[in-house]
């Protein structure tokens, strides 16, 4: 997908703001066919006042989803989290506890999702989470396009580009509709193969 001058124009005035001339190559046009798919673990939905436990990346380029070389990478938040949302993101105190510092997480993060657009679902909230931290680390959030699967689902079944349909909240429903195999929930490793696996149904 060709970026509109206005992306181009963002995109121009963020490398501006880049403080790790390392990372410079995020800001280029990135290939055609090429995506990295993405799923985090929080420790709850408000990143006003819960904190980001864990990140899994996964090259696409063009049908073929990489799993070979993905990334899942398990973060050391500044509050542990509360035993009640292990059944949410599955990790336990003791996998967090041993896990990185969000900017070692970076550093290994942002080379791999270069200037790939992005692929999720709800990246809304993803982003929500992860851009403060990447602001921070690199002095600009990043400049990649994001590409929600809900919405090209909602588009592709209903003909419209306006809300969400029903089916289109929950990632399972459109796993089913592709008749997509569930890999184990709960875990963004998994949940980032089965984003990426409908991903390449949708588009």
């Amino acid at each position: 997908m060709n970026m509109s001058w206005l992306q181009q124009l963002s995109c121009a005035w963020q490398k501006t703001q880049l403080q790790r001339p390392e990372l410079a190559s995020m800001f280029t046009t990135p290939s055609a066919e090429q995506w990295v798919a993405i799923d985090c673990e929080m420790t709850g939905l408000n990143p006003k006042k819960h904190h980001l436990l864990s990140v899994a990346v996964i090259h696409i380029n063009g049908n073929t989803i990489d799993t070979g070389n993905g990334m899942h990478l398990v973060c050391s938040p500044p509050v542990m989290p509360d035993r009640d949302t292990i059944v949410i993101h599955g990790l336990r105190t003791a996998d967090v506890e041993h896990g990185m510092s969000y900017d070692d997480m970076l550093a290994l993060l942002l080379p791999f999702i270069g200037n790939r657009p992005i692929v999720g679902f709800c990246t809304q909230l993803d982003m929500a989470f992860l851009n403060p931290l990447v602001k921070r680390y690199m002095g600009t959030p990043l400049p990649n396009e994001v590409i929600d699967l809900r919405h090209l689902y909602s588009r592709r079944i209903s003909g419209h580009t306006q809300g969400l349909s029903g089916q289109a909240q929950h990632l399972t429903r459109i796993l089913a509709h592709y008749n997509i195999p569930e890999l184990g929930a709960h875990d963004a490793y998994n949940d980032a193969v089965m984003t990426a696996m409908a991903f390449l149904h949708v588009r």
